[in-house]
């Protein structure tokens, strides 16, 4: 019965259309949503970024928890790093570690994230990293922009993030949240989720 009701939910949903790579959405903004505005709002001051994973479906009314905010952003200098470490910092956040130098040359340039938090509230974090591999750029491709009571944050394609929850991840709560998204989106284009799924396979392969 529970499944059951909540295909029924879902399906009565009102469907998101992105046009010309917009998505105007009538939204609560939640507190979730203010720890992402603030800190995305920082990284976009010093590098071009992108949010992918899970946070898209519940931002677009999949109603579970999360700790973690995943965004890539392209490959920046230490230099820029820098500053946004010092913004981060200054505005009350704090980093999994405190060597700024380490976490450029040791963690992002080695395709590892870091993750920054509210100082003394460390469970939510905003997961930052680089797109290095192929796989990891296409996140970059023809992303969209969702612009909320006076908002605006880019994500991923939807397609992308669907294949790569549904044929890559694969964990239980993925699929719900490719689930949720080809319900609640319409005009999805599923050969393109097929094209995505075969790329994310070849990388996945071959270590691209």
């Amino acid at each position: 019965m529970k499944f059951i009701k909540s295909v029924f939910i879902l399906a009565s949903m009102a469907k998101f259309r992105i046009e010309n790579n917009k998505l105007e959405i009538d939204k609560k903004i939640t507190k979730l949503d203010e720890f992402v505005l603030e800190t995305v709002g920082i990284v976009n001051r010093h590098a071009h970024n992108v949010i992918i994973g899970g946070y898209i479906s519940i931002f677009f009314g999949r109603a579970r928890a999360t700790e973690d905010v995943d965004i890539f952003i392209e490959k920046i200098d230490y230099g820029s790093f820098s500053e946004m470490f010092d913004e981060f910092t200054s505005k009350n956040f704090e980093f999994n570690i405190e060597d700024k130098k380490s976490l450029h040359k040791d963690y992002l340039t080695h395709g590892l994230p870091v993750n920054v938090w509210r100082k003394n509230f460390p469970l939510l974090r905003l997961e930052i990293k680089f797109a290095i591999k192929e796989s990891q750029k296409k996140a970059f491709e023809k992303p969209f922009s969702a612009i909320f009571g006076g908002k605006e944050l880019v994500f991923a394609r939807i397609e992308s993030q669907i294949a790569y929850k549904r044929y890559i991840l694969k964990s239980e709560k993925d699929l719900e949240d490719a689930r949720h998204l080809e319900i609640v989106f319409g005009g999805l284009d599923k050969n393109l989720i097929q094209k995505y799924k075969k790329e994310f396979e070849y990388g996945l392969e071959h270590g691209k």
